[in-house]
């Protein structure tokens, strides 16, 4: 019981991560497969019609849409399915004063006022300290 809900799990989250991937690999491999059997009956066509003047253009013609499906699908692997780059974000009031200090910020800046944001004396500190540090220095002070 416990194996088959580890392979749904497991399964689920594959197909929730690579669907689409996994689609337009289905649908490279099913292109790919209809080109060769759609020139495999014209080959067999010609062959048994005793008219092979034309047999070099199916080969252009299978050759052509191979590559084509194929750029396709890399087009759409690397373009359309991309993470999109995230913008960085323009620089904050503390930046500009000090500048030595570049770091890069990962998140969205807000967008809140400076007179109204309630951050902004922390965002200007030059070391933060948390409860943890200053427990550990007034406990390094006493047993000194």
């Amino acid at each position: 019981m416990f194996r088959f809900f580890a392979k749904s799990a497991i399964a689920t989250l594959i197909w929730k991560r690579y669907h689409r991937v996994i689609l337009a690999t289905l649908a490279l491999l099913l292109g790919y497969f209809l080109i060769s059997m759609i020139h495999g009956d014209y080959v067999d066509y010609a062959q048994g019609a005793q008219d092979t003047k034309l047999l070099w253009l199916s080969y252009i013609a299978k050759w052509t849409g191979l590559i084509v499906i194929t750029a396709l699908y890399y087009f759409y692997l690397k373009l359309v399915l991309a993470p999109k780059e995230v913008k960085a974000p323009q620089a904050n009031t503390s930046r500009q004063k000090h500048p030595h200090k570049q770091k890069q910020h990962n998140g969205p800046t807000p967008s809140i006022e400076p007179e109204h944001d309630p951050f902004a004396n922390i965002r200007q500190k030059e070391k933060l300290k948390s409860r943890g540090d200053i427990a550990l220095d007034s406990h390094r002070n006493t047993n000194s």
